[in-house]
């Protein structure tokens, strides 16, 4: 067992479930956006961080793919709320009921089968000294239109596709082969468990948390290869389903807030329906300051 085991359960988390100081728009002439996460080391720290991807369709409707980190610091989170201000509607993900229908809001909404998500991103959560997205993020704004799948589709999905966490994880470890730098050697448990035991772990955990996620688009490439993912691709295809309902009912100016890993997939379905990509914003979801 490697540090890889642990990476994909946070892979899986960006994929479940804006002041920022340092904004960086780029315009792009390739007609895509060039990435939706990246780990940055700098000098003068090190920065987690995700993408505002902004899409316009010939009819003048513009359409943001909004990356989310689902722990990260709460100054992202304020900036995001403030954001979303500004949008006619924002499409949430979130398997299950929507946030009116439920007392608690936790991921998983209370099936057995995705409990350990929540229970892992907590513990991460904490040792990472970071903030919950589901706790932080205002879900209960008038604005705020739930485009996700519900618990049975989600589950009816997974079992026509025969998905399921070994299938994932074999799917990830093959793009990981892939995709692995060869000159780079990957920190395996033995140094993960030393540094969960310092007092000061969360800084250094999130440096090579941080680097394993700058991966994240290309291992979720290497899953949804083949016939595609419940995960990924089915609650992308019912978010962008809610997403015309919306456009229909007079909506001009909406934004995607789907995890980061969930974006190459959403832009090509955007570019397939005659979106044009326009420009990217990014906005620091982890500041790790030097020591």
């Amino acid at each position: 067992m490697n540090f890889f085991t642990i990476a994909l359960g946070l892979i899986l988390m960006l994929s479940i479930a804006a002041r920022a100081d340092v904004k960086d728009v780029q315009q792009s002439g390739a007609g895509m956006a060039d990435d939706f996460i990246r780990f940055v080391e700098d000098e003068n720290g090190d920065s987690l961080q995700t993408a505002v991807a902004r899409y316009i369709s010939s009819t003048g409707v513009i359409v943001d793919l909004v990356g989310a980190v689902h722990i990260a610091d709460k100054k992202y989170f304020d900036a995001l709320n403030s954001r979303f201000k500004n949008y006619d509607a924002v499409l949430y993900e979130l398997v299950g009921r929507p946030v009116e229908l439920r007392e608690e809001l936790k991921a998983g909404d209370g099936a057995g089968k995705l409990q350990w998500l929540g229970q892992m991103q907590e513990t991460m959560r904490k040792k990472l000294a970071l903030e919950s997205q589901l706790q932080c993020i205002n879900y209960k704004a008038r604005n705020f239109i739930h485009a996700d799948m519900s618990m049975e589709g989600f589950f009816d999905s997974q079992k026509e596709k025969k998905e399921n966490f070994l299938t994932l994880w074999m799917k990830a470890a093959i793009a990981q082969t892939v995709t692995a730098d060869p000159g780079k050697k990957e920190p395996g448990m033995a140094q993960l468990i030393a540094i969960l035991m310092r007092q000061d772990s969360a800084t250094e955990l999130k440096r090579m948390v941080g680097r394993e996620f700058d991966r994240v688009e290309k291992l979720m490439a290497g899953i949804e290869s083949g016939n595609g993912t419940a995960i990924i691709g089915e609650r992308n295809r019912h978010a962008l389903e809610v997403m015309q309902k919306q456009i229909k009912s007079g909506k001009k100016h909406l934004a995607i807030f789907y995890g980061a890993a969930h974006l190459p997939d959403l832009e090509q379905r955007l570019l397939r329906e005659g979106y044009k990509f326009q420009s990217s914003e990014w906005l620091k979801a982890w500041d790790i300051p030097v020591e």
